[in-house]
């Protein structure tokens, strides 16, 4: 029996943050084979309830499935959102998320970025997505996204939050939240399993693989499905795929399941 764990967007979602109905599956069969399962997402709750769950079949027992939202703020089991926790430790203040609100609201960031309003612990603009292909939008909203952030980092730091930037989005969030929470809760309900199979697109990602490694689990493996150089860690296997974001995972677990 092996353990999974998935990043969301970009892992399990194309470039334009849609859920990849192939790589549903794949996870499906995943269940099936009784595999222990789990994503650890800075994605809300809610936003995994309207977009990704409703893919999965229902014929299948979810109630065992781990998951973590917006970093490790939130986590539950199963696929009932309403029964997950939020730990009020980790939610930054109306008064910060009033002002990233604003900042988020200049008139050069319409149409690339958002204000993500089902947010409950953090303040987080996401890119406004364009059409299937358009390069060029995309390469805009990269930049959005990339000058929001520096545009915040004095609200961020003044606050006693930190600024992290993602594929999609960028939050800010309070200083201790990392999916080093989400993952050492999962690690310590499971305990132990034969193999660790962590799946990732940005380089925090690397710390679920690690969290691992200090519970003392063994025959780890990082599967990057971003862009750019592949993190590497010692007593870690790191593995690119050829392809990026859910065509990589496809790729990935199409060679797991056979």
């Amino acid at each position: 029996m092996a353990f999974y764990m998935f990043d969301v967007d970009g892992v399990l979602t194309d470039e334009n943050a849609r859920p990849d109905r192939d790589v549903v599956k794949s996870i499906e069969q995943l269940a099936k084979d009784e595999h222990i399962l789990s994503f650890v997402t800075g994605r809300s709750r809610g936003w995994l309830s309207d977009h990704l769950f409703p893919l999965f079949d229902d014929n299948i027992d979810w109630s065992s499935l781990y998951c973590v939202s917006e970093h490790g703020a939130i986590k539950g089991r199963g696929t009932d959102i309403s029964s997950w926790d939020l730990d009020e430790e980790y939610v930054i203040s109306d008064e910060v998320k009033d002002k990233l609100y604003k900042v988020s609201q200049k008139e050069k960031y319409e149409g690339l970025i958002q204000w993500d309003q089902t947010k409950e612990s953090m303040g987080t603009v996401e890119a406004v997505h364009g059409d299937p292909g358009d390069k060029e939008h995309l390469k805009k909203t990269r930049e959005s996204l990339q000058e929001y952030a520096d545009d915040v980092q004095s609200i961020s730091s003044e606050s006693g939050n930190k600024t992290a930037v993602s594929t999609y989005g960028v939050d800010v969030i309070h200083p201790d939240l990392s999916k080093k929470i989400g993952a050492t809760w999962i690690l310590d309900e499971i305990q132990s399993a034969e193999e660790v199979f962590v799946f990732g697109d940005s380089s925090g990602d690397m710390v679920m693989a690690v969290t691992a490694r200090e519970h003392e689990l063994e025959n780890i493996t990082f599967y990057w499905v971003g862009e750019g150089e592949t993190p590497e860690e010692d007593k870690i296997t790191s593995i690119s795929s050829e392809a990026s974001y859910a065509e990589g995972t496809k790729e990935i677990l199409e060679k797991h399941i056979g």
